[in-house]
């Protein structure tokens, strides 16, 4: 008897549902770690791991080529070329890394001794990472994240508790830098050990002999695999940059500001950000199932950008009326002053919607040089703004003003309104609507005097509470045809019959 397959919605409920799971835990753990970590550690010497972390993010995506997005979309997936690569060349860059480490200091304005000893230890982190990114890729790929949790559980459980106790006997910023090796080399164990013993299959293990791949492929496919992912590559490297751009700036002007601004970004994109990872790692998967019907894909996309909205509005409305407070809570007092930060850029990711999911889409529907031009125009744009206002009387607060000005959300609005204009416009108000609640609901806290300061913070989390409760019964219709399945199909039909009644315009 042949079984059914699942629908694209159903896969994404499934995986999502998993990685959401997995998600909430490296939530509370996460955020409750770096709560204390910032008792131990002032914003002065924090600055390096501000500015490291997203400089070996970007290095992480020139090893791996670009390879893992393209794995997911072929269809006979090369998983062994991709071993390959991680060891030959993965191998290759991080000792390269290792002895470049003194040049790659030069990039941090308050460098001292210890500043080239960190980074070659997380040179080790990069090949380990990325040793364990081809299980994870085939997890992902075969709509599987959920055996991908108890590794999840693993990494975050033993990066909270050596990190806390490092930085417990004063160990500074090194405690956050071997706890995230070590639970990084964890992580990826444990993926490879439950690959091979289980794989994606349902307990017999035969699916894991698919990542038994000493004998398979050859060298010349690595090759090829290569040299058809790389503009994949090109597009994640300016997309990190982007994401990554104010710590990565003021690195080279201050260690403090650097600091601030990533106790910013934490604080803005944290929830937000770790919604759309997992929620994007399942999405992205299902949309190449979709692909067939340009409909079903446009209408996952526009789902999961309303769904992933609808936190990020209240996010930032509760960060700007409550950031003191806020960096006080996440870094004790010596973190007040990021408050400022916070304010100014409290409203940045509003600006974005439309790239919140935007990559996943466009790399399904084959617009990758669109991408790559939009994430190029916001590099160039923020870059060369922010650095400009950084040497004014703003100082490092010109990289939070540049944020509102990314111009590439330009090319990517056109690009999605070329490929459906209907649908497009349909999302475009339903964001603005969002938005419109959000001021609604929030325009009362400007009454509050600024020293009812814990008064303020109560009175925000309740509208903030209010206001996703609000906008998931908005449309409460749309997301339950999502998950029955019937949202593509109504968008196919609706899209088939706007096409047909233009055609009878036209003649």
């Amino acid at each position: 008897m042949l079984r059914r397959m699942p629908s694209a919605s159903q896969l994404l409920v499934r995986s999502a549902s998993a990685a959401t799971l997995s998600a909430l835990w490296r939530l509370a753990v996460t955020f409750g770690t770096y709560l204390v970590l910032r008792r131990f550690i002032p914003p002065a010497e924090m600055g390096v791991w501000s500015w490291a972390e997203p400089l070996f993010l970007l290095l992480a995506q020139v090893r791996d080529l670009g390879v893992p997005g393209h794995v997911v979309r072929q269809r006979e997936r090369d998983y062994a070329g991709y071993l390959r690569l991680q060891v030959v060349w993965g191998g290759v860059l991080a000792l390269l890394l290792f002895a470049a480490a003194p040049l790659l200091a030069l990039l941090f304005e308050d460098r001292d001794a210890s500043t080239v000893p960190l980074l070659r230890l997380l040179c080790v982190f990069l090949f380990v990472q990325g040793l364990g990114s081809v299980p994870l890729t085939y997890f992902e790929a075969e709509q599987r994240i959920e055996r991908t949790i108890p590794a999840e559980l693993l990494r975050n459980a033993v990066f909270a508790a050596l990190s806390l106790l490092l930085a417990w006997r004063g160990f500074g910023v090194w405690s956050i830098v071997v706890a995230y090796t070590v639970a990084g080399a964890a992580y990826s164990a444990m993926l490879w050990w439950w690959a091979l013993r289980r794989g994606a299959g349902d307990g017999d293990g035969s699916a894991g002999a698919t990542l038994r791949v000493a004998r398979h492929g050859s060298g010349g496919s690595t090759r090829m695999l290569a040299a058809a992912a790389w503009p994949l590559m090109v597009m994640s490297l300016l997309e990190n940059a982007v994401l990554h751009l104010d710590p990565l700036l003021l690195g080279l002007v201050d260690e403090e500001a650097t600091a601030h601004a990533s106790l910013t970004l934490f604080s803005l994109f944290f929830f937000s950000r770790l919604i759309a990872d997992q929620v994007g790692r399942a999405l992205y998967p299902a949309l190449v199932v979709a692909h067939a019907q340009p409909a079903q894909s446009f209408e996952l996309y526009r789902i999961a950008t309303l769904f992933l909205v609808t936190f990020v509005v209240p996010t930032s409305f509760f960060f700007f009326f409550n950031a003191r407070a806020a960096a006080l809570v996440l870094g004790g007092p010596d973190w007040v002053p990021a408050g400022t930060y916070l304010t100014v850029a409290a409203f940045v990711p509003l600006v974005r919607p439309l790239t919140m999911f935007g990559r996943e889409y466009m790399l399904v529907v084959h617009r990758d040089r669109l991408v790559n031009l939009y994430s190029l125009l916001n590099l160039i744009s923020l870059g060369a703004l922010g650095w400009t206002l950084v040497h004014t009387e703003l100082g490092p607060l010109g990289m939070a003003v540049a944020g509102y000005f990314p111009l590439g959300v330009l090319v990517l609005a056109w690009g999605l309104h070329r490929i459906d204009s209907y649908a497009c416009r349909r999302l475009f108000r339903q964001l603005l609507g969002l938005y419109a609640l959000g001021a609604v609901l929030f325009a009362p806290v400007v009454l509050l005097p600024a020293a009812w300061t814990w008064t303020r913070v109560a009175v925000c989390v309740a509208i903030a509470t209010l206001y996703v409760a609000l906008g998931l019964v908005w449309h409460r219709d749309a997301y339950r045809r999502f998950w029955r399945g019937e949202a593509a199909r109504d968008a196919a039909a609706g899209k088939a019959s706007r096409t047909a009644a233009g055609s009878r315009s036209t003649r």
